[in-house]
């Protein structure tokens, strides 16, 4: 168990290096930046103080580099969050327009085009459902199967659907230039779904020195499809349990989990489990019994 690290996310939360200081005193052995919200400014200023705070406590401290791949999302809404009923209609389009109480526009151009009448769509991590009716070239007809408040910008999850969008978007090489120069430890690619996009990622890193461990991301269905070639080419692998569970049944998240975690042993990659560890600690000070039951069995399995 003492081989098992703590990976921690530095936001703006506790971008302070008094606040990263205490971190590593605490026990983070390696620093992410979610590049997702993440400017190249704050990348390159983010390491700098990283790597100068565990200078001065002679403790070594990785850095992981979390590209945020081809995130799919809902647009702007014209006068803030709106509400979706349970059987009602909602459309997505790929006009640039601001959203109201029946129409958002989303940033995956293609999306009309890539989906088909019967086809599921979740909004907001899953918690609003909507279920495809017709599409054109503009627009993505949809009923609403389960409603929820919609706010500005929301992940959209689209389960079965093969989408034509690369795993490594133009943002993600720009982002990945900034790590490079600033030698980060590790790098993530977010949405693997085969080994080829790995490649890809390695193809652009190149023959850089010291060369960053790569990471693949497990949050897509097709990824388990592909899950032996995966590890035949990557250096670790992350099971990103939050967009996994979206896309995947609740009760089917564990048994994969554990899959993974299995295979990827065998084979001799490092395993980073996340999303949701310990997430009631955000508010209270102390964990659930089940987070610490998971945070355990984690572990125990291989993590």
């Amino acid at each position: 168990m003492a081989r098992t690290k703590i990976v921690a996310t530095i936001g703006p939360s506790c971008r302070d290096p008094a606040i990263i200081e205490k971190m590593i005193r605490e026990g983070m052995d390696v620093a992410r930046i979610n590049c997702s919200h993440s400017d190249h400014d704050f990348i390159r200023n983010l390491v700098r103080d990283i790597r100068e705070v565990s200078a001065r406590l002679d403790q070594a401290v990785g850095i992981l580099l979390d590209l945020s791949g081809p995130k799919i999302r809902t647009g702007k809404l014209a006068n803030g969050p709106i509400e979706l009923i349970e059987g009602g209609r909602f459309t997505l389009t790929n006009r640039k327009i601001d959203g109201d109480e029946g129409i958002v526009s989303t940033n995956y151009a293609p999306l009309p085009l890539e989906v088909n009448a019967g086809d599921h769509v979740l909004l907001d991590d899953g918690l609003i459902e909507l279920e495809v009716l017709e599409t054109d070239e503009h627009d993505c007809k949809c009923q609403v199967v389960t409603g929820g408040s919609l706010k500005n910008h929301q992940g959209i999850n689209l389960p079965g659907v093969r989408l034509s969008i690369p795993a490594l978007t133009e943002k993600d090489i720009a982002d990945l230039k900034v790590g490079l120069e600033s030698e980060v430890d590790f790098v993530a690619l977010s949405f693997v779904r085969d080994a080829q996009d790995i490649l890809d990622l390695r193809s652009h890193i190149g023959d850089h020195w010291p060369p960053p461990v790569v990471i693949a991301k497990l949050e897509k269905p097709e990824a388990l499809d592909h899950l032996d070639e995966i590890l035949q080419v990557t250096d670790a692998v992350m099971i990103a349990r939050g967009d996994l569970g979206v896309e995947l049944p609740p009760e089917l998240v564990p048994p994969a989990q554990k899959l993974i975690t299995r295979k990827s042993n065998a084979k001799g990659k490092p395993v980073i489990t996340a999303t949701q560890m310990l997430d009631s600690m955000i508010n209270n000070p102390r964990p659930t019994r089940a987070e610490a039951s998971d945070v355990a069995n984690a572990i125990f399995d291989g993590t």
